[in-house]
């Protein structure tokens, strides 16, 4: 597959190789250990995922950093 992905990114033109290598840089740095959930993390995790109870954000409170969801 990488052969493919090089004899595919040799026969772009310049201006469509950037795009392809700024993917390819964020997909590698997503693979960095700078992206790796700490043990405490994932000890979070697990114990809010084993709650009975869980709590969840608010509406207003979710709408705020992400925007209005789309119509249905």
């Amino acid at each position: 597959m990488l052969d493919k992905f090089l004899s595919f990114a040799k026969r772009l033109p310049a201006d469509r190789l950037a795009s392809v290598e700024g993917s390819l840089a964020a997909l590698m740095e997503s693979f960095s250990e700078g992206y790796e959930l700490t043990p405490d993390e994932l000890a979070e995790i697990d114990r809010r995922i084993a709650s009975h109870n869980p709590e969840f954000s608010r509406q207003d409170d979710v709408t705020k950093i992400f925007g209005q969801p789309f119509a249905a």
